[in-house]
């Protein structure tokens, strides 16, 4: 009991921390700045350019890019706005801006590459060119829409029960659990998802004592995930992906019927919780946009009697 108290604290806070978490509100970094000095009245400052790119992560995880990566797309996107191709143009004093913006677990990382264009021209021959108009990134760009996906799923439940002593034998009948599920995930946060559930779950197991039935046990309960996942494809193989995913449970209304001997008597009990409480596991595979299969399992905190093991098949709509 206490080393699986020890196992989901330890992993609620992994999952609650990150490398980006220390970070506090938006702030501006200027990175390096690169000086030209033109001594020769033959150019003029014709306007100012900027390009930008950004990566967003969830807990410090996602986002697709590294900083090299990301600053390499930000100066390509402010150097097709700079006009060079076919002009006697160049780019000086060019700045890299670093902003990192928080939001609860999602921080978003963007770079600003800026640089004034100047344009050459021969003062005795040319007519100086003529200034253009400034260039800015767009400051705060819109978010990608969350994407929800529902979907139902029904499978096979394995219960694990704690039995008394060694004299005990316990055999866990077949059990199933059935319910409904939800999916947001957002097109800037790579291969990352949450997943919300409601699920009925029966389970049902028999006890020996001493090689005879001693008691035949079953339960209903309403179960309520959340969880966070991690879906990635598989290589060589576009229409298949994996995916793992863990996060905290209620178990809600659980009624729990037990008929049991003792001294050749027969007893009949059936009894009510509100509620228990643990953290639930599964890893699997989806298939296309819409079918999905899953191992897990099903730790609770206290009532080790609704442990269990389940497989599921899923249908996305």
């Amino acid at each position: 009991m206490k080393i699986r108290f020890v196992f989901i604290l330890l992993f609620t806070l992994l999952f609650t921390t990150s490398c980006k978490y220390h970070y506090g509100l938006t702030h501006n970094e200027n990175h390096h700045q690169t000086q030209v000095v033109l001594d020769e009245s033959n150019y003029r400052v014709v306007k100012y350019v900027e390009g930008d790119a950004y990566a967003r992560y969830f807990l410090g995880i996602g986002g697709g890019a590294s900083k090299r990566g990301i600053i390499a797309r930000a100066r390509e996107n402010m150097l097709q706005k700079a006009g060079l191709i076919g002009k006697s143009r160049a780019v000086i004093n060019e700045t890299v801006e670093l902003r990192v913006k928080n939001s609860l677990f999602i921080t978003e990382v963007r770079y600003i590459v800026s640089g004034y264009i100047v344009e050459f021209f021969n003062p005795a021959l040319d007519t100086p060119p003529v200034a253009e108009e400034n260039i800015y990134a767009v400051p705060d760009r819109p978010r990608a829409p969350n994407i929800k996906t529902r979907g139902i799923q029904a499978g096979y439940a394995h219960s694990y029960t704690q039995l008394y002593s060694h004299e005990y034998t316990n055999h866990p009948g077949a059990g199933f659990t059935l319910g409904v599920k939800t999916e947001y995930s957002n097109p800037d946060l790579r291969f990352l998802f949450l997943e919300s559930q409601l699920n009925l779950v029966y389970l049902n197991w028999n006890t020996d004592y001493r090689n005879r039935r001693y008691s035949s046990e079953n339960s209903f309960g309403l179960e309520l995930p959340v969880m966070a996942g991690l879906r990635l494809p598989l290589p060589f193989v576009n229409s298949v992906s994996w995916y793992l995913k863990t996060g905290p449970f209620l178990n809600l209304f659980n009624v729990d019927r037990k008929v049991y001997k003792l001294n050749n008597d027969t007893y009949d009990r059936e009894t009510g919780i509100l509620g228990t409480a643990g953290l639930k596991l599964g890893i699997g595979f989806q298939f296309g946009k819409h079918w999905q299969t899953e191992f897990g399992h099903r730790f609770n905190i206290g009532w080790g009697e609704y442990d269990h093991t389940h497989f599921t098949v899923s249908y996305l709509f």
